[in-house]
């Protein structure tokens, strides 16, 4: 075989084995384009923020490809707090890792919108984390001008990473973005449909809702509760002496004052006009006449006059239904008494 014919003989080979060397990468790439499809759509109709996170760590591992994913949450008070990870396995955890504020570092120049994306390697003095593995891509998860959180990405399962894998990662951050902020807006929406306009409280179908799920927390915990009933005394001579809008300034106030004498897991909300509701959860009977006589007191201190009729669950009744009939009754037993006082069923 003469030379030439050698060296196109070599040409060839080193040819076929790039080609085949793209053939592999194009299997890469479809395969890749594929999973992430999927994600992408379960992404799209998935509206708790949580589980939109969680999907997102998981096609960040496959297929994508790397073995660390966090996701950073971000909040005005709080700051940011790397909230979920995942870490060379598919169980979700909650961040631990220790962030690197440097100035000039990638996660402060893509939380000062510098960046919306950046990439580098565990050596860049830019490195997010202390303990950065290989190269890393940092995205932040932007919609409506306002940044959600931050995606951070490490050991990959390549050396060095490639144009068209860093724009799939931004792709994915930018579907959970819209995903994510679809949801906030959704939660928000129905947290306004459950309030009452006027004093912010939950409303009543919001309150019907609460109560049973109280009443199956209590049950499952073999724990009682109080269902309290709040009326305020001669509310229509207010409203016929002073007007509506004083009436209105009577219930916002008395609304405040239930708020800041509940304790964390109690719900309080406005029935029905004057009336309103309190639902405090794992108290004893000792505890229950504290927090009543309690709220009682500050009612008086502020010059509010209210009659309060109390009923126990599992004591009084074992259902919502019996717990508002108790109730009600133990309230007209109060009106009865001469009002601005309470009275257990």
């Amino acid at each position: 075989m003469t030379l030439a014919g050698s060296g196109e003989l070599a040409s060839l080979g080193a040819r076929l084995l790039e080609l085949e060397r793209e053939r592999s990468e194009a299997r890469d790439h479809v395969r890749l384009l594929l999973g992430l499809q999927q994600a992408f759509a379960a992404i799209a109709v998935t509206r708790s923020p949580q589980e939109i996170v969680v999907q997102m760590l998981q096609a960040a591992r496959e297929p994508l490809g790397f073995a660390r994913g966090i996701f950073f949450s971000i909040d005005r008070e709080r700051g940011i707090d790397p909230r979920w990870q995942l870490d060379g396995t598919d169980v979700i955890e909650i961040g631990r890792e220790t962030v690197d504020f440097r100035p000039g570092s990638a996660l402060v120049r893509t939380l000062r919108g510098e960046v919306s994306q950046y990439v580098g390697h565990a050596e860049d003095l830019s490195a997010p984390l202390v303990d950065t593995r290989g190269w890393y891509v940092l995205s932040a998860l932007t919609h409506a001008e306002a940044t959600l959180g931050l995606l951070y990405l490490d050991d990959h399962r390549t050396r060095y990473p490639r144009e068209w894998e860093t724009g799939l990662v931004h792709a994915l951050t930018t579907i959970a973005a819209v995903s994510m902020d679809n949801g906030l807006l959704l939660a928000r929406t129905e947290e306004l449909a459950a309030r009452d306009p006027l004093t912010g409280l939950f409303n009543r179908r919001a309150l019907a809702t609460k109560l049973e799920e109280a009443i199956a927390a209590a049950r499952a915990t073999d724990r009682s509760l109080l269902y309290v009933l709040v009326d305020v005394d001669d509310f229509k001579i207010i409203n016929d002496s002073f007007g509506h809008a004083h009436g209105d300034a009577v219930l916002r106030h008395l609304s405040h004052i239930l708020a800041r004498n509940s304790r964390a897991g109690d719900v309080v909300g406005r029935y029905a006009g004057d009336e309103f509701v309190m639902i405090l959860t794992n108290v004893d009977a000792t505890l229950a006449r504290a927090l009543v006589g309690r709220l009682c007191a500050d009612l008086r201190a502020q010059g509010l006059r209210c009659s309060l009729g109390v009923a126990a669950f599992p004591k009084d009744a074992f259902d919502a239904a019996g717990l508002l009939s108790a109730a009600d009754r133990a309230l007209y037993a109060t009106k009865a008494a001469g009002k601005n006082g309470y009275s257990f069923a």
